[in-house]
């Protein structure tokens, strides 16, 4: 009798281990089914191109380079008014953004003299990928992309200007071998991990978090785990090299005291990091801060991009 209690028992837990096993691969299927569509190739309707840009696309080279097996589209545009220092702005887009999405900016700091390069990142627009992977892939693209620029190019200075994902991965390569001589970082997003649950978070609340472990999981089989792990905050703080943190104070899409890299900044203990704040109504914002009312760049921000990259080359 207490023998075939005990194979009951027995016989009772192989069936809730087999559920409980079931219940996780579900969940973990249903992760990375939502994930996959939130991270799906994104491909742009073609962008209307104003006529005063025409001259400055017609003039730009295109580059093709590779982020690990999917080529990439890159251009590279050359500064109107070249000095002795040569410098060159590498900018890192958003997600959901195309280089050209990024036309006004890119006149501004050629305008001012630098040579400029930017591409599509993996699984959007111009550049192959069957999906764009994760807020952690520019990481890997803009990595690439430093390769190719410092086996093609030779230039005295070499700065970095991400958006958004773009923001947090040109922090994130602060500490890689690259030289790097200066970051500017606006509307930057502090960690892949942080990014995934603010968004989702919105959508479910709290219950998001629930699933946090499967999330990661998923993502290191992605990547790996040094990379999903990655906090810009940190790395700058282990960094010496001259950032500027640019963040909207209306920003609905990295909030400015959520999950930005400005939220982060009482971890921040380096000394080489400046701030900017963009409270402006109407261009304090995710997106808007970017630009002018007429559309064209925000005017007052890239004067204070360009001088900060300017004061660089002075120092040197």
């Amino acid at each position: 009798m207490i023998s075939l209690k005990k194979k009951f028992n027995q016989m009772n837990w192989k069936v809730i281990i087999i559920i409980l096993l079931l219940i996780i691969i579900s969940l973990f299927a249903t992760t990375k089914i939502i994930y996959d569509a939130c991270f799906k190739r994104y491909d742009t309707e073609e962008i209307e191109i104003p006529a005063e840009l025409y001259d400055m696309i017609s003039k730009r080279q295109d580059v093709i380079f590779f982020s690990g097996d999917n080529q990439l589209q890159g251009y590279l545009y050359s500064g109107s008014a070249p000095s002795e220092e040569t410098g060159l702005v590498v900018i890192a887009p958003g997600y959901h953004a195309s280089a050209d999405n990024y036309l006004w900016q890119i006149q501004s700091l050629t305008e001012y003299g630098w040579d400029v390069f930017i591409f599509d990142t993996t699984g959007s627009c111009e550049s192959e990928g069957a999906s764009s992977v994760g807020f952690s892939q520019e990481l890997w693209d803009l990595d690439a992309a430093l390769d190719y620029i410092e086996m093609n190019y030779d230039y005295d200075n070499l700065f970095l200007f991400g958006h958004s994902r773009g923001g947090y991965a040109v922090c994130g390569i602060l500490d890689s071998d690259h030289s790097i001589d200066a970051v500017v970082s606006v509307s930057g997003i502090n960690s892949a991990m942080e990014a995934i649950m603010e968004q989702s978070s919105q959508y479910v609340g709290p219950i998001a978090y629930s699933n946090y472990p499967l999330l990661w999981l998923y993502q290191i089989s992605l990547f790996d785990e040094k990379t999903v792990n990655l906090q810009a905050a940190e790395v700058i703080s282990n960094s010496q090299i001259p950032t500027l943190i640019v963040q909207g104070n209306e920003d609905e899409i990295v909030p400015m005291e959520e999950s930005s890299i400005y939220s982060h900044r009482d971890e921040i203990t380096s000394e080489y990091v400046e701030y900017y704040i963009c409270d402006i109504p109407g261009q304090n914002g995710h997106k808007d801060l970017m630009f002018d009312s007429d559309g064209t760049a925000n005017d007052v921000l890239m004067q204070e991009i360009n001088e900060f990259y300017y004061n660089i080359t002075i120092q040197d």
